[in-house]
């Protein structure tokens, strides 16, 4: 609960990112099925088959394309969120003093502590 900002930041961040990551996917994927059923890639032409009605494999096409990108962002969803308590266990454990210095990578260090003194730093710059 220390860190309820945070998780709520980085939830609503992610969140959005996925969300445009498929929609990017899906759009995409649409387009290039309705292109490909109504015989509008002259490259691919000749193995596109004859359709009457042509919006139920598109649709078909569109839905299976979001559930395969929900299954890969939601693999990435789980990195992230494994990543992120690792951070927050590493803050909860460490103080980023030479004795008890942070695991986390400096990247991340720097993405995450932005505008946070380590504590170490803090009572030196002080005393």
């Amino acid at each position: 609960m220390r860190n309820i900002i945070r998780v709520a930041v980085l939830d609503k961040v992610t969140d959005f990112l996925f969300f445009l990551g498929k929609l990017l996917i899906v759009g995409s994927v649409g387009i290039l099925a309705f292109f490909f059923f109504t015989h509008r890639i002259k490259l691919v032409e000749d193995s596109a088959p004859p359709l009457n009605y042509y919006w139920v494999p598109i649709l078909t096409v569109i839905v299976g394309s979001y559930l395969i990108a929900h299954g890969f962002f939601s693999v990435y969803g789980m990195c992230v969120d494994t990543l992120f308590l690792c951070f927050c266990e590493d803050l909860e454990r460490n103080d980023g003093s030479p004795e008890r210095p942070y695991y986390m990578s400096p990247e991340l260090s720097q993405i995450l502590l932005k505008g946070n003194l380590e504590p170490s730093k803090a009572t030196d710059s002080q005393g």
